[in-house]
C-alpha cells in the first residue's frame, strides 16, 4: 500500500463530513426562509392594519371598528418580536453551518494537495530508482563486453 493511499482514506471520511454539513447547512437554509417569510408576512398584515387604523382615523367610523384595529395590532407585536427571534436564531445557525462548510471544504483541499504531493513524491521516487536500474543494467552490458 502506498503512503498517499491512507490520505485518500481520511480525505473520504473529511470530504463525508462536508457532504453532512452541507445538508444541514441546507436544512438550516430553509428553517431560515421559512421563519423570515413569516415574519414577512406578519409584518404586511400588521402594515395593512396601520394603513387601516390610520385612514379608520381620519374618516367616520364605529369605535368598535377602532378598537378591533388596536386590538390585532396589539396582539401582533408580541408574535412579531417572537418570529424576530426565532430568525435570528435561524439566521445565526445557518452563518455557523456556512462556516463549517468552508472549513470543512478547506480541510479536504487540503487534503487533496497533501495526496497530490505524496503522489509526485512517489513518482519522482520511481523514476529516480527507474534511471538506477538502466544505469545498472547500461554499467553491466559495458563490463561483459
Amino acid at each position: 500500500m502506498e503512503e498517499w493511499q491512507g490520505y485518500e482514506k481520511i480525505r473520504r471520511f473529511r470530504d463525508n463530513q462536508k457532504q453532512q454539513t452541507e445538508l444541514k447547512y441546507k436544512e438550516s437554509v430553509a428553517v431560515f426562509e421559512e421563519h423570515a417569510e413569516h415574519l414577512y408576512e406578519l409584518l404586511k398584515q400588521k402594515e395593512s392594519i396601520e394603513e387601516a387604523y390610520k385612514k379608520s382615523l381620519v374618516e367616520p367610523t364605529k369605535i368598535a371598528t377602532l378598537s378591533s384595529y388596536h386590538q390585532y395590532l396589539h396582539f401582533l407585536t408580541p408574535a412579531i418580536l417572537q418570529v424576530q427571534q426565532k430568525v435570528d436564531q435561524a439566521r445565526g445557525e445557518m452563518q455557523k453551518l456556512q462556516e463549517k462548510v468552508s472549513e470543512d471544504y478547506i480541510e479536504v483541499k487540503k487534503i487533496d494537495k497533501i495526496i497530490e504531493k505524496k503522489k509526485e513524491a512517489s513518482y519522482q521516487i520511481e523514476k529516480r530508482n527507474e534511471a538506477l536500474m538502466m544505469d545498472e543494467i547500461s554499467l553491466r552490458q559495458f563490463m561483459h563486453k
